[in-house]
């Protein structure tokens, strides 16, 4: 399969805004400090992504700890973690047109400090578990913030033979947050405690608001005035439909995969892995997925694969992963969970190339729609089974989990279908 078409050299600037009239192109160009902004605005992505989901999932990876102090239950888990969720689904449609008015520097910064208020919060502020609620909705609120802006300065800054391993290694710092917070539970939650843990993660936080304020650019006022006028356009009905059907496939993979992460431990321990053993499988899991995403968009960069059908596919390798988590035996878990993490949880990356070459220039909205149905997903999987692996057991859950997948898979071969591109050359055949 031919690559997409696009500049090869070079860093794209604003390409998703035409020049206003009477403006000079260099003005809508923005300023950097460096001569390489794709790699910064990679950077700048990755610190975003991980300041706003290592809450979430370091509640998830020290929930017996929690549990301890809180009264945190796996049903309870699963509440805490749908509200995280929750709030993204909300936040995400508003948030695609916040980046797309008032620039990726703005909504970068702005995720990246309300995620680490929530994991300071998190530290000196939760008595009871229902304080975890309160602090992981307003993650997730930081959440859905950070990814509109983030993928659209990718989609400006990075050369297209480099774009989708940049949307990749992006995507890859979700993964790479669940990474720390397996590790987290040996090495600090085990130590020094989980309030330390949190109170430390909320100071790494600070530090990604300060880089993406000193590293992004603000947009010039003549992109932001046109960007203004453009956010009250509707998208087109082929590209809607393809949003739509994408925003489903994404919902049902990200209410499996986010199973995954909130529950690996606690049924880790309950297959007989003790709990830094179980910490430690979480973090394998998240290196095989944070290998994944960069990798299949390196191999999509160079005109293989990078289609909404390889999504599916790595949907479906998710189920597998899945059964043999279900299965229960050690090394059918420790297997499993490594697939399922590494494949089945790897086509994030690859779904924001594909949705953000589909939408052009309204990347941040389209990125915002399918988001918004990934965040629906990571809210209703960890609530439904939260209570599915109370009452019935892991075994139970993993299966439920698995039939998700394979739904998610179908769905995602149907949205390649309608995908924008190949409806118009179905349409010029006819």
């Amino acid at each position: 399969m031919s690559k997409k078409s696009g500049p090869s050299d070079g860093p794209v600037i604003e390409r998703a805004t035409s020049t206003p009239t009477g403006a000079h192109p260099r003005q809508n160009m923005p300023e950097w400090r460096t001569r390489r902004p794709g790699r910064m605005s990679t950077l700048a992505g990755i610190g975003t992504t991980v300041a706003t989901v290592l809450p979430v999932f370091l509640v998830g990876g020290l929930s017996v700890q929690l549990a301890e102090e809180t009264g945190l239950t796996q049903s309870r888990l699963g509440i805490v973690v749908a509200a995280y969720w929750a709030a993204s689904a909300v936040c995400s449609p508003l948030a695609g047109r916040i980046s797309s008015r008032f620039g990726s520097r703005w909504g970068m910064s702005g995720a990246a400090a309300l995620g680490g208020l929530s994991l300071l919060a998190i530290a000196g502020l939760t008595p009871t578990w229902q304080w975890l609620l309160v602090w992981l909705a307003l993650a997730g609120a930081a959440n859905a913030l950070g990814h509109p802006p983030s993928n659209e300065l990718i989609g400006l800054s990075v050369s297209a033979r480099n774009r989708a391993f940049a949307y990749g290694i992006k995507q890859g710092a979700i993964p790479l947050a669940t990474f720390f917070a397996g590790l987290a539970v040996p090495s600090l939650g085990l130590t020094v405690g989980w309030q330390w843990t949190f109170a430390i993660a909320g100071s790494l936080a600070a530090f990604v608001v300060a880089f993406v304020a000193w590293q992004v650019p603000p947009i010039p006022s003549v992109v932001r005035k046109a960007r203004r006028a453009k956010t009250t356009e509707k998208l087109p009905r082929d590209l809607l439909l393809f949003l739509v059907l994408a925003s489903t496939a994404s919902g049902l993979g990200a209410a499996q995969s986010n199973v995954i992460g909130a529950f690996t431990v606690s049924a880790a321990i309950d297959a007989g892995f003790s709990m830094a053993v179980a910490g430690m499988l979480l973090s394998l899991g998240s290196l095989g997925n944070l290998i994944s995403r960069p990798l299949v968009g390196w191999i999509a960069d160079r005109g293989i694969g990078g289609t909404m059908a390889t999504v599916a596919l790595m949907m479906a390798s998710g189920a597998l992963g899945l059964t043999g988590m279900a299965i229960a035996l050690p090394w059918t878990f420790a297997v499993g969970c490594v697939l399922a993490f590494g494949l089945g949880w790897g086509w994030s990356g690859l779904l924001h190339y594909v949705v953000s070459q589909a939408a052009g220039s309204n990347a941040a909205r389209a990125t915002g729609l399918v988001q918004s149905g990934a965040y629906i997903g990571s809210a209703a999987g960890p609530f439904a089974m939260g209570f599915v692996f109370d009452s019935f057991g892991s075994t139970t859950g993993w299966i439920a989990a698995a039939i998700i997948a394979a739904v998610a898979a179908s769905v995602a071969l149907v949205a390649a279908y309608f995908h924008p591109d190949r409806r118009s050359a179905r349409q010029l055949r006819a």
